[in-house]
């Protein structure tokens, strides 16, 4: 649950400071709502579920050690600014999103997996539409 909070910061860091359009809940995958659009049926409602719950277990093991590090938030504190500190941990912060998002995507790509054609389609749209990737 922790790991989940600090990835949660992490999207809303990025999402203020504009440089990604992630969710800022506490939820990392696209979920309730394609739920609903799709229409899917209850059999492949429990394969999503499955998927949700190992992708959420995928994301629960990326290490978010980086975030402990306060290196920026201590800059404005000191009111010094460190180059090379801002850089190593806003690179730290951009791998851990980049690896939320290919889980993210690898989701996606597996519940696709289990929709009819004319689901697919839909879903794609979607993806289009909401800009999720």
């Amino acid at each position: 649950m922790n790991k989940i909070f600090k990835i949660a910061m992490v999207a809303t860091v990025l999402a203020v400071s504009g440089m990604a359009s992630a969710s800022t809940s506490t939820e990392t995958l696209p979920q309730d709502s394609l739920v609903q659009q799709l229409k899917l049926t209850p059999e492949q409602m429990k394969t999503v579920k499955t998927l949700r719950e190992d992708a959420q277990k995928q994301i629960s093991k990326i290490n978010t050690d980086a975030l402990a590090q306060d290196a920026i938030v201590n800059m404005f504190q000191s009111g010094v600014w460190d180059d090379g500190a801002a850089k190593k941990q806003l690179s730290a912060i951009g791998d851990i999103q980049s690896q939320v998002r290919y889980q993210r995507a690898k989701y996606v790509f597996n519940v696709s997996r289990v929709l009819t054609a004319e689901q697919k389609q839909q879903l794609q749209q979607i993806l289009i539409e909401k800009q999720l990737y």
